[in-house]
């Protein structure tokens, strides 16, 4: 009996977090745009783990079938899996990249290894590889169209480049490492960016500024607890200052 309650309480608060997660269920926004204002960085992981089990259960779908490989259950089954799973990444990583956090950093380092290995699950599938290369074999018999042809050679060429041809754990292995790697370097850089600062005071400094770019610009410097007109790497920092200031000495400062 005690198991049951605790069964019911753990099925009842996994669903209350859901509601409770933009992520699950549709954007109630004017055409579906992302709530960012709604997005928590708490929501960002669980919606991670439920993407890659409900993208991993569809996978399992296409390939438990008893049917003959056709472009419809095969090709077109896997381009429509993984909706939740893009949905949550598209908008983490563009975030991550404009403006990330130590937080949101830490969730990354913790996720990315997930989203590697998920990955590598899918395209190192033998049985749905063999599908793919099935319908792709076939390919001059089936009367596609020119966009069902090229979503079918992206496919088969797309698994094919990432080692699904390949036997071994050796591929598995080494595109995990890069993948971690590769978001290292990536931090590093972002971390690198973020840290330079050009702070003007001089009015001859700010030749040619429209009354927008400093506006930005001494409203940056208050939040960062200094007086003056401050400029950094961020796109509309760097792009409001290379194409208005009249100062090339500064555009060369800020490029470099």
């Amino acid at each position: 009996m005690r198991k049951l309650l605790l069964s019911v309480v753990l099925i009842t608060f996994m669903y209350m977090t859901q509601a409770a997660n933009p992520f699950f269920g549709k954007y109630k926004t004017p055409h579906e745009t992302t709530p960012f204002n709604k997005i928590e960085v708490t929501d960002y992981e669980p919606a991670f783990e439920e993407g890659m089990r409900q993208h991993q259960k569809e996978i399992d779908v296409i390939i438990n079938q008893r049917t003959i490989p056709t472009f419809e259950n095969t090709i077109e089954a896997l381009d429509a899996s993984g909706r939740l799973l893009n949905r949550v990444a598209n908008v983490f990583f563009a975030l991550l990249e404009a403006e990330s956090n130590d937080e949101m950093i830490e969730i990354s380092q913790r996720i990315s290894p997930k989203l590697t290995e998920h990955s590598n699950n899918i395209t190192l599938n033998e049985k749905l590889f063999e599908r793919v290369k099935f319908v792709y074999d076939k390919r001059n018999d089936l009367n596609l169209t020119p966009e069902q042809l090229m979503l079918l050679t992206d496919t088969y060429e797309g698994m094919a480049k990432k080692g699904a041809n390949l036997q071994g754990e050796k591929y598995r292995k080494l595109s995990t490492e890069l993948s971690q790697l590769t978001l290292q370097f990536g931090h590093n850089v972002l971390k690198a960016t973020n840290q330079f600062e050009m702070l003007l005071t001089d009015k001859d400094e700010l030749a040619g500024l429209p009354q927008s770019a400093l506006d930005a610009a001494a409203h940056l410097a208050k939040i960062k607890g200094k007086n003056g007109y401050l400029f950094a790497l961020s796109f509309p920092s760097y792009i409001a200052f290379m194409k208005y200031s009249t100062r090339t000495d500064l555009r060369e400062k800020l490029y470099r």
